[in-house]
């Protein structure tokens, strides 16, 4: 719960965040601008007939009250003024205003020619009458129901007068300097419907977000000062204490608690879960006392360790490079000056330390084994990196990608591992088909998964579902083609994308298929607590596949995955 809220509050903060800037923006041009601007009154008449005319008497003989077509009978005000020189009695009634020519006595009309006659006396401007077209109403005047006439004048504001057809009165003046600050008074008070009504859903809504946000800030600033996380001297997480005394511990996400690597043991004085723990780890290892390093603060009182107690610092020599597809390749590294033999499983995974560059810090990248242990010699590995490109122009490509495919044979580095628990399922407990479900360079510890699987002497049945973008980057296609023609390993590949004028000798399906798709078109007619699910790819893939095996009914203890991140 309290990662949904930190997840809701971030976002909200960036809404409201832009509403200020909206407001700062909107606020200076109203300043800069001035009332006279907003209003479209640069080129109005101040001074025009309509503020010097008097109710009294004209000189003109005007028809009698009684003598008038009024549609109300009962007379709360009335008033006489001159409209262009003709004498107009104004009558307010229960029903409203009516207008009337005082001198015919007959309802008040305005003409096309009377309205630009009135228009042009409302006007100091330099244009000329361009035209006039008759309007029932206009989105430019709020609360006017018309009909009227819109005088347009050709002048370099582009000014526009609204003359009511029933009083024969200037509503108003617009141009197009109004239109701008139209636009930046609905968005500086979220009235984008611009009916001048403040009290509606947007303005509400805001309201809420506001108190949202306030409340919502409480809450993390208490739980922050719980934590000691404000505290000046603060407190290191259990991540940032073992990387400080050089103890390896895995991390692809630099502690913002989403990729659940850095796993540690508390022994004593174990802390309740956090939302990262109860998200990112099972029952059981909450049970253990496992808990993620970079979600507690480093406490004296507790006994806490590296769950990947066997990993190790080291020095690492590039012995050969291989292309396994457009975007992938294969890197073979010894382990130098090693008297021992360096152990690792099938599954697991090394954290190579990139060497500071301009650009930024030294920085960590986990590559998983590609071969089972069993499959290469001693002290010797083999990792499967993924061409990382940059995402659009102007951003670097990836760096740690870029680094390693850099590299030339005899080239050295340094790593750490081996690390992590994407292992094979215990034997002993479990003689379920081994099932393995992978997109693009997922491919690399599932391939050394099922080569550990097959060098056993009775193995368990296999089924490998793999997907790629093209034909071209699935890896290890004939390898696999081959164990499957052995009737060793049931493999099935697919690609998402596939040439209109390219045969696919890759797949066998006549149309482009995710891999998800392809293993449930499978798993729907097996049994779900049969299966053994291991699976690896792309961030999307893995979602995809971890939902379908969910619709599926595949218990979560017998499902293991490995986000790669890409």
């Amino acid at each position: 719960m309290m990662r949904f809220l930190q997840w809701l509050h971030r976002w909200t903060s960036l809404i409201i965040g832009m509403q200020v800037m909206i407001w700062l923006i909107t606020g200076m041009y109203f300043s800069i601008a001035g009332h006279r601007t907003l209003e479209a009154h640069q080129y109005r008449q101040q001074t025009h007939f309509h503020d010097a005319l008097q109710s009294a008497s004209t000189g003109t003989a005007m028809v009698p009250l009684k003598q008038l077509p009024l549609t109300a009978n009962t007379i709360q005000s009335v008033s006489v003024r001159l409209v262009h020189g003709v004498p107009q009695y104004v009558i307010s009634t229960e029903r409203g205003t009516e207008y009337f020519n005082a001198s015919t006595g007959a309802l008040w009309h305005t003409s096309a020619e009377l309205a630009t006659q009135i228009a042009q006396a409302g006007y100091r401007g330099p244009g000329r009458v361009s035209y006039v077209s008759a309007v029932a109403n206009s989105d430019e005047i709020y609360g006017w129901q018309g009909p009227g006439f819109r005088v347009n004048f050709a002048d370099d504001l582009a000014t526009r007068i609204y003359v009511d057809s029933a009083s024969g009165t200037i509503v108003d003046h617009r141009n197009k300097l109004w239109v701008f600050g139209d636009w930046a008074f609905r968005l500086h008070f979220m009235d984008y419907s611009g009916g001048r009504n403040f009290n509606h859903l947007l303005m509400v809504s805001a309201a809420l977000f506001m108190l949202w946000f306030a409340l919502s800030g409480l809450i993390l600033l208490g739980r922050n000062l719980a934590r000691g996380d404000l505290n000046p001297r603060q407190r290191p997480s259990y991540l940032a204490y073992f990387q400080k005394r050089e103890q390896p511990i895995a991390s692809a996400c630099g502690g913002g608690g989403t990729c659940g690597l850095c796993t540690v043991r508390f022994n004593a004085n174990v802390p309740a879960p956090n939302a990262a723990d109860k998200q990112l780890l099972t029952d059981s290892q909450l049970a253990q006392g496992i808990r993620l390093g970079c979600q507690h603060r480093f406490d004296a009182k507790a006994k806490v360790s590296v769950v990947n107690q066997g990993a190790e610092q080291l020095n690492l020599v590039l012995q050969h490079k291989r292309q396994l597809s457009p975007s992938v390749s294969e890197l073979t590294f010894s382990c130098a000056d090693r008297t021992e033999p360096f152990a690792y499983q099938a599954g697991q995974f090394l954290q190579f330390i990139i060497p500071t560059a301009n650009e930024h810090e030294p920085l960590r990248r986990n590559y998983s084994f590609a071969a089972a242990p069993s499959r290469m010699p001693n002290n010797t590995f083999m990792v499967a990196v993924r061409c990382m490109p940059a995402p659009k122009p102007g951003l670097n490509p990836g760096v740690g990608s870029s680094y390693l495919l850099g590299l030339q044979p005899g080239a050295t580095m340094t790593a750490e591992g081996p690390m992590g628990e994407f292992l094979l399922t215990d034997r002993n407990t479990s003689q379920r088909m081994q099932v393995f479900i992978g997109g693009g360079v997922g491919v690399a510890p599932l391939r050394a998964l099922i080569q550990s699987e097959l060098k056993q002497s009775s193995a368990r049945p296999i089924h490998f579902f793999y997907g790629a973008r093209t034909p071209e980057e699935l890896c290890y296609e004939q390898e696999f083609r081959a164990l499957h023609a052995q009737g060793v390993v049931h493999y099935h590949s697919c690609v998402s994308e596939v040439s209109e004028d390219a045969e696919s000798t890759a797949t066998k399906h006549d149309k482009p298929m995710m891999v998800h798709e392809l293993a449930e078109q499978w798993l729907a007619h097996q049994h779900p607590n049969q299966v053994d699910v291991y699976v690896c790819g792309p961030p999307p893939m893995l979602r995809a596949t971890l939902a379908m095996l969910d619709q599926l009914k595949v218990p979560a203890k017998h499902i293991k995955f490995d986000d790669f991140g890409i």
